[in-house]
């Protein structure tokens, strides 16, 4: 790997590079990091309403 292939920004590449790129990364989270971060931002806004009333 270059520095610039560290470099390129996702509109710097064609979708079947950014692809093959993802698919060697090996992570897969799937939309788990989206849900989490949904139900944590409604459980601190509950939290906040609760609190200042």
């Amino acid at each position: 790997m270059s520095d610039h292939d560290s470099t390129r920004q996702d509109e710097d590449i064609s979708a079947s590079e950014f692809a093959d790129d993802e698919r060697k990364d090996g992570h897969d989270f799937g939309s788990w990091p989206e849900v989490g971060g949904l139900v944590f931002t409604l459980i601190v806004s509950a939290l906040i309403f609760m609190v200042r009333g």
